[in-house]
Formats: C-alpha cells, sequence, structure tokens
C-alpha cells in the first residue's frame, strides 16, 4: 500500500471526524441557548 495514500486517506477520516465533533458542540450550544430564550421569554 502507497503511504502517501494511506495518509491523504488518514487525513480525509480526521476532518470528517472533526466535522462531526463541531457540529455537536454547536447543535447543543445552539439547544443551550434555545432553552435559555424560552425560559426568559
Amino acid at each position: 500500500m502507497n503511504l502517501n495514500k494511506t495518509k491523504k486517506y488518514l487525513n480525509l477520516e480526521i476532518k470528517k471526524e472533526l466535522e462531526k465533533s463541531k457540529l455537536k458542540v454547536l447543535t447543543n450550544e445552539n439547544d443551550f441557548l434555545v432553552k435559555n430564550l424560552k425560559k426568559a421569554g
């Protein structure tokens, strides 16, 4: 197996995971903000 190909593949996988985790954090923050807005409103 070509080392460069595996590196590219790993980088793609890492990027995908990072995007997923960023999305999770954002949705958690949004949920928190929405709950606080509902309490205040």
